[in-house]
């Protein structure tokens, strides 16, 4: 990982609901947009904008499944900062 997209993951995570969001993706292989309003009790617009903030900063990826939109960690190395810092 560059410094560059470490100070960018450091600055997503500055966010509660995003830092929230990247600990459940490292929970899981993949999680929709739908489950996670669920577990962090957030509404879907919130969810969509945060999870575009991580999209547009290449932290996740995402990709469909029919009306459903479902994203992921993009490298293992945001992971594995997560599990480092115990979160």
């Amino acid at each position: 990982m560059t410094i560059e997209k470490a100070t960018l993951l450091l600055k997503m995570m500055s966010n509660p609901i995003r830092l929230g969001i990247l600990r459940e993706l490292t929970l899981r292989e993949e999680i929709c947009v739908g489950n996670l309003e669920k577990i962090l009790n957030i509404s879907q617009s919130s969810a969509s904008q945060h999870l575009a903030h991580l999209r547009n900063s290449g932290i996740v990826t995402s990709r469909k499944h029919g009306k459903k939109v479902c994203y992921r960690v993009s490298e293992e190395s945001v992971k594995d900062i997560l599990k480092a810092l115990n979160i």
